[in-house]
């Protein structure tokens, strides 16, 4: 991979990360302050995402075979906008969660927690997969991920029982379930870029 790119590519992953974890303490403290720390990375994001779009199209036109050379990377920069538009989403859930005062149980509190830690886990390793393309760290992401979109699967199926049994809210449901649909939505196009990263090692 180009390095220049390669550089680009980490910039954006890194700043995601950020957001993602300041993201995930807005959710534990129930902060505005982490919420506007949120949405100031994402200024960030969309900031590095624009300039590495123009770098890629400006690049693709002075070499050979330009316009599919270019697509490959160009799907990732599109992945990293729609993992941050998943974290925006998430970070409406939180706004409204402090406005309203919105509680959840012990339970949904700690189900939540795991799959945002996990996915914060799984994130950090793209850019080491960007440096590498090694296959089987890849391999390793697209477990680990299925893995934790199964957990939030079968969280999400739990707490729809306890909804029916009445142990939850009412109110908070739709919060909780859409805060678990968005985090596997980075799952999701987290492996998407892995899976791109690898296709673009074997054309070397």
């Amino acid at each position: 991979m180009d390095g220049e790119i390669g550089g680009r590519l980490i910039k954006v992953c890194e700043s995601l990360n950020n957001m993602l974890e300041m993201t995930f303490q807005g959710f534990r403290k129930s902060q505005e302050t982490a919420i506007k720390e949120a949405e100031e990375i994402r200024k960030e994001i969309e900031s590095y995402s624009s300039e590495l779009t123009q770098f890629l199209v400006k690049k693709s036109l002075s070499r050979d075979g330009g316009k599919e050379w270019v697509k490959a990377y160009l799907s990732i920069v599109s992945s990293f906008d729609r993992m941050r538009y998943n974290l925006d989403g998430i970070l409406d859930r939180l706004k409204k969660m402090v406005h309203d005062q919105v509680l959840f149980t012990d339970r949904a509190v700690k189900e939540v927690n795991d799959v945002f830690q996990e996915t914060i886990n799984l994130l950090e390793n793209l850019p080491d997969l960007i440096i590498t393309q090694n296959k089987l760290l890849a391999q390793q992401m697209e477990e680990k991920g299925k893995s934790i979109s199964g957990m939030a699967d079968h969280y999400s199926e739990e707490h729809e029982q306890r909804l029916i049994e009445g142990v939850c809210v009412p109110q908070s449901s739709p919060l909780y379930l859409d805060i678990l649909f968005s985090l596997k939505g980075i799952i999701v196009h987290t492996l998407h870029i892995s899976e791109k990263l690898i296709k673009l090692s074997a054309r070397v």
